[in-house]
């Protein structure tokens, strides 16, 4: 679409749709019959699966928050991992999916994220998860696969969540969960 941008070392598979207005950073690659809605920014180093939809004002690969405190001041620790997502992945509205630190961010195959979501650095979302609008996982998380978050899911950081976990509408998630089951 007209406005968009498309850095260097790209490389965009068969049948892709982007809208206006995108920006595409350096040596990202997006599979085939992805659809990419307009204002929609994906960060240098991302790889993108095919048939994924991803919508209007999305970010994927900005840093994480990433700082450590050194004598009262903080410093901005370099975010040098990237963000994997998987194949037929939808991502809602103004969701921002950070890169990681080192490691990668992961987004697995036939995950659903709805709006206003954030995924911290060095997340994995197993694959067939559904997450609704406006949850929050902190950096460093696994999510198991077939897991569904309701709205304002809140998840700490540093922790593991088993496979086929519900968490009911907002949810604080504190500690790992290792029983799969329903909790609020």
């Amino acid at each position: 679409g007209s406005f968009t941008y498309v850095a260097k070392n790209t490389s965009i598979g068969a049948n892709v749709v982007i809208y206006p207005n995108c920006y595409i950073g350096e040596n990202v690659t997006i599979a085939e019959g992805t659809k990419i809605y307009p204002g929609v920014t994906i960060y240098h180093d991302c790889k993108v699966g095919s048939n994924c939809i991803i919508h209007s004002g999305t970010v994927i690969g900005s840093d994480g928050f990433g700082y450590a405190n050194h004598g009262g001041k903080w410093i901005k620790i370099p975010q040098l991992g990237s963000v994997k997502i998987g194949n037929r992945v939808e991502i809602g509205a103004s969701t921002t999916i950070d890169r990681g630190a080192l490691d990668d961010t992961i987004i697995e195959d036939g995950v659903i994220l709805d709006n206003q979501i954030q995924i911290a650095h060095n997340v994995v979302i197993g694959e067939n998860t559904a997450m609704a609008a406006c949850s929050v996982v902190a950096g460093s998380t696994t999510v198991g696969k077939n897991c569904s978050f309701a709205g304002l899911v809140g998840v700490t950081g540093h922790i593991d969540i088993v496979d086929n976990t519900v968490l009911t509408g907002r949810a604080m998630v504190t500690k790992s969960i290792t029983e799969p089951g329903v909790y609020s």
